[in-house]
């Protein structure tokens, strides 16, 4: 069996901006496992975080049905 570290795991995002400083290479990605697995991204240099939009928003699902199976994830800002 495989150890699995419940510590959140952060990965930097190469080439993107943080939404509100426009700071570029400082956004992170970060997994948490407990209490109740979550993703969000979070800025190093002002604190900026978000979460992923949910799947009922109106405008993540319609251009989900314009792109067919593919969806393409963006942030809220």
């Amino acid at each position: 069996m495989r150890y699995q570290s419940t510590s959140p795991k952060r990965r930097f995002l190469a080439g993107v901006r943080c939404p509100k400083c426009q700071s570029m290479d400082s956004v992170v990605q970060v997994q948490i496992f407990e209490p109740t697995p979550d993703e969000f991204i979070e800025c190093t240099k002002c604190g900026h975080s978000e979460h992923r939009p949910e799947p009922d928003d109106e405008n993540l699902q319609s251009l989900i049905d314009d792109l067919g199976t593919q969806g393409v994830v963006k942030f809220k800002p």
